[in-house]
């Protein structure tokens, strides 16, 4: 039997090696779960436009989406494993896919970001590497270490200290935590955030994004924190607080056969639980949790501390129009500036589209082309981004 033990934030931080490493700063950020509501998207958004892709992609499940200037790049999974990179102004597309066992290729696509000098680093956690690719898919560098080895996911602000998460995957060597690699010496410089390994099988999961980088945060699954980092260090965190419907302390202390059994007694709590998905932009927070094993979006205004609870969807403003529960696929795939991305699974759609729902979606001109996709579905045809401007 596996026991789970209580959380104590108050001194969170506390570093797994010398020297300590501690935050400057602890915010909190109250959610009202009760007051759950409808996302209406034309409350929050308006459409801008819907990007396509080539019917020749074979494209299943985005793990991960970022964007650079007008560029989109996708992280294409599910065995597939390549990088899709959309110019949304030229329509051009660029296709990162050299997966193999050769000196320059990857067998397991883990992470990847854009760095300072835009220019994509891509993570092999399988074989140990970072290779470093121009924003037209052309390979430029390939750096090797071992310990980069079971790392799941990266993130390097200055080129020469990266982060590295593993989860369960990477505590063989340096228990459950995150790390610090320094690239020059070749060696762990620094470890934060330990997890008791009794705790770890529930509070230290592998997520698609477990860190953001404009601005720079860490995250992972059943963690209601969201801690801020520099180059090389942590300098701030930030604790969501459900209130009455916190995971209290009694239940953590009690002994669970696993996760599932974990899960389940949450579901039958109604407390909140799986908080996950962070998505963070200067003024906007994204991230869900689950609340009676039903997905819950919660989006945050970070200068006004203002949150919103949403555990139902009126999508009116692209495709088909239609009240339903939150899914995890409502979730925004990225937020840049002033826009919100968003998925638009066409096949999906094209299943259950009916003629009333001709008249009764969006009548943008934008939205009728969509919706003539949808109804004339071809095989191939099977994905489009909408990009939602944020209203207010």
């Amino acid at each position: 039997m596996i026991k789970i033990y209580s959380l104590i934030f108050s001194f969170l931080f506390l570093a797994a090696c010398e020297p300590t490493n501690e935050t400057q700063n602890e915010k909190t950020i109250e959610v009202a779960i009760e007051n759950k509501a409808t996302l209406k998207m034309s409350e929050y958004f308006e459409l801008d436009e819907i990007i396509y892709f080539s019917d020749s992609l074979i494209i299943d499940n985005l793990k991960k989406v970022t964007l650079i200037d007008d560029l989109l790049v996708l992280h294409c999974s599910w065995g597939l494993d390549y990088l899709l990179l959309k110019n949304m102004l030229s329509g051009e597309e660029y296709v990162i896919s050299n997966k193999g066992e050769g000196p320059e290729q990857y067998q397991a696509l883990s992470d990847f970001f854009i760095n300072t000098d835009n220019q994509i680093e891509l993570l092999d956690g399988k074989t140990g590497k970072i290779l470093s690719y121009n924003l037209q898919g052309e390979l430029l560098s390939v750096y090797r270490n071992e310990l980069l080895q079971k790392t799941q996911n990266f993130m390097s602000l200055n080129g020469e200290d990266y982060f590295l998460f593993g989860g369960n995957f990477y505590a063989g060597s340096y228990d459950h935590q995150l790390v610090l690699l320094n690239k020059g010496k070749g060696a762990i410089i620094e470890k934060f955030i330990p997890i008791d390994p009794d705790r770890a099988r529930f509070m230290n999961f592998i997520e698609a994004r477990n860190f953001t980088k404009s601005p720079a945060y860490f995250a992972h699954t059943y963690n209601p924190w969201l801690y801020k980092i520099n180059e090389n260090t942590i300098i701030d965190s930030v604790l969501f607080d459900f209130g009455s419907y916190n995971i209290p302390e009694e239940d953590l202390d009690k002994e669970y056969a696993d996760v599932r059994e974990f899960s389940i007694s949450m579901q039958k709590s109604g407390n909140v639980y799986g908080f996950s998905n962070v998505i963070v932009n200067q003024e906007i927070l994204f991230a869900s949790a689950f609340q009676k094993g039903k997905p819950l979006h919660i989006y945050t205004k970070l200068g006004e501390n203002q949150t919103m609870v949403f555990d139902k969807i009126e999508n009116d403003l692209f495709g088909i129009n239609q009240i339903e529960n939150i899914k995890y696929g409502h979730r925004p795939l990225t937020i840049s500036g002033k826009f919100a991305y968003f998925i638009v699974n066409i096949e999906e759609q094209n299943e259950i589209f009916t003629e009333y729902h001709l008249s009764a979606s969006n009548q943008s001109d934008e939205n009728k082309a969509l919706l003539h996709r949808i109804e004339n579905f071809k095989e191939g045809d099977n994905l489009a981004i909408a990009k939602l401007r944020i209203l207010n």
